[in-house]
């Protein structure tokens, strides 16, 4: 509906929360923009906002000072084994992974699976960041470990932060 009221001439905001271009509509409206001819095309552009995983990381205290990823638990677009690949190499590779779309009603496992795998090369203490509802009045941010993490509290609006080998939870910050 944006495009075609663009195509119209009418001024047009596309609004994604976070960051529009991480895993927001960016995409999906380039995308679309890009299968209409180049003279057709109404005038793009993309302002980034603050990603969820950068204000989770605010909220915790500095988690985000080496490395880092992030993986979308979704398999709507992507299939499962390709991002259990990922989220393998991630663990493996000693990054910091930022989970987003980590559980919906249908997809509930992906999550506990994707834990299942960085506890294979991770300790069971490794903090692990809760943050929910980011920015809003609801928000709420709690550090947890890996090996007891409470998924069934997870939905999507939550942003999951799981700590590398360095990271360390103290006086209240990770």
């Amino acid at each position: 509906a944006a495009l075609a009221f663009a195509m119209q001439g009418i001024r047009v905001g596309l609004i994604s929360s976070g960051d529009s271009g991480i895993y927001g509509m960016a995409g999906l409206a380039l995308e679309l923009l890009l299968q209409l001819p180049q003279h057709e095309r109404p005038m793009f552009c993309v302002h980034p906002g603050i990603s969820a995983l950068q204000l989770a990381a605010s909220r915790a205290g500095a988690p985000l000072m080496n490395d880092f990823c992030a993986i979308s638990l979704s398999d709507c677009l992507t299939s499962w084994a390709k991002i259990e690949k990922r989220i393998k190499a991630a663990s493996m590779s000693d990054f910091v992974i930022a989970f987003y779309n980590p559980r919906s009603n249908n997809r509930n496992w992906q999550l506990k699976k994707a834990f299942d795998v960085i506890l294979e090369t991770r300790n069971s203490s490794t903090p692990v960041v809760f943050a929910r509802q980011l920015g809003r009045k609801e928000e709420k941010v709690q550090v947890h470990c890996l090996g007891d993490f409470p998924v069934d509290q997870v939905d999507m609006l939550t942003l999951i932060l799981v700590g590398n080998s360095t990271s360390f939870y103290q006086d209240g910050y990770v």
